[in-house]
């Protein structure tokens, strides 16, 4: 059946009008279940996306709750045996700190690194060291070759809460042309 035209200003018969509305009824009735399947179809990926949701979260909560768990055994465990630790890092430089007492007045041990793009630079430290007796070691990467370690020297006498250095002083081929990467790392009291 399809829509038939009535010219218009004229009389359509009975037949032709009830025609016509059964045309649009069967129309409407169709798309109406054509929604309605579309929407069945999305409430079916609602509830699929929904249990997704769900079950992503008790995944995600269950390994939230799986560090916490661990991160309290490793406390106790540093409890147990007497050390108490700060950690600090920030976009290239990082410092660890060993405390005797709970409370962190006490401290035992020290360490601390970072990066540097500089050949020739200044470092100072996050946190100072009680004094001059810690370790300090720093390598160059070359820029073209990122596997190969150079020892750096030390330039000028250590302080607690900084010291100065160079690349390429010790086996860095290329002198102070500032093309390393260098890591730093110091340690101690």
């Amino acid at each position: 059946m399809a829509l038939i035209n009535i010219e218009y200003g004229s009389l359509a018969s009975s037949k032709t009008l009830n025609d016509n509305f059964q045309y649009l009824d069967n129309r409407i009735s169709s798309e109406s279940d054509n929604h309605i399947t579309d929407i069945a179809s999305i409430n079916s990926n609602i509830v699929s996306i929904n249990n997704s949701i769900s079950q992503f979260n008790e995944e995600t909560n269950e390994n939230v709750e799986n560090i916490n768990t661990k991160l309290e055994e490793i406390s106790t465990s540093f409890e147990e045996n007497g050390l108490y630790i700060t950690l600090y890092k920030n976009d290239s430089s990082w410092y660890k700190e060993y405390f005797s007492d709970k409370e962190k007045k006490n401290r035992v041990w020290l360490e601390q690194g970072g990066i540097l793009n500089n050949y020739n630079t200044l470092i100072t430290f996050i946190k100072s060291f009680s004094g001059i007796n810690y370790i300090f070691n720093a390598y160059a990467y070359t820029s073209t070759n990122s596997s190969t370690k150079h020892a750096m020297t030390v330039r000028s006498e250590k302080k607690i809460n900084q010291i100065s250095v160079i690349v390429g002083q010790s086996g860095v081929s290329g002198g102070t042309d500032g093309g390393y990467i260098t890591d730093w790392y110091a340690c101690g009291y």
